[in-house]
């Protein structure tokens, strides 16, 4: 079983994130290894972590260190992504690449994802 791993989970484990960095590294241990996210994932976090250079200068190792494999942000992706009218490009970029790889479990804390029937979000 593979699932995907949207930005907000990764942001709230690296950052400790009072809220939610527990639940997130509980999803990060319950599916490591099964995980997959888009490069889109990469720049958005090294756009988040500016602040925080130690972690963002390490940041390709983390992600397969946590279980997560990182695929590539195809042409035919951001097409997809383009056509759906449902989510802000971002999230369809992530919707798209969960499309692209038969995904339908998403992790993420965005309701966002919640408008997509086939989609099943677990936060």
């Amino acid at each position: 079983m593979r699932v995907y791993i949207d930005t907000n989970v990764i942001y709230y484990h690296l950052t400790d994130n009072l809220e939610f960095a527990d639940r997130a590294t509980e999803l990060l241990e319950e599916y490591y290894g099964m995980m997959i996210t888009s490069a889109l994932t990469v720049w958005q976090l090294y756009i988040l972590l500016l602040r925080n250079s130690s972690k963002r200068l390490k940041l390709t190792d983390m992600l397969p260190e946590l279980g997560i494999k990182v695929v590539p942000l195809t042409p035919e992706i951001l097409s997809m992504a383009e056509k759906c009218g449902k989510l802000d490009f971002d999230d369809a970029v992530h919707y798209a690449t969960m499309k692209t790889h038969r995904i339908s479990l998403i992790l993420s804390n965005d309701r966002d994802f919640d408008k997509i029937k086939e989609i099943k979000r677990v936060f």
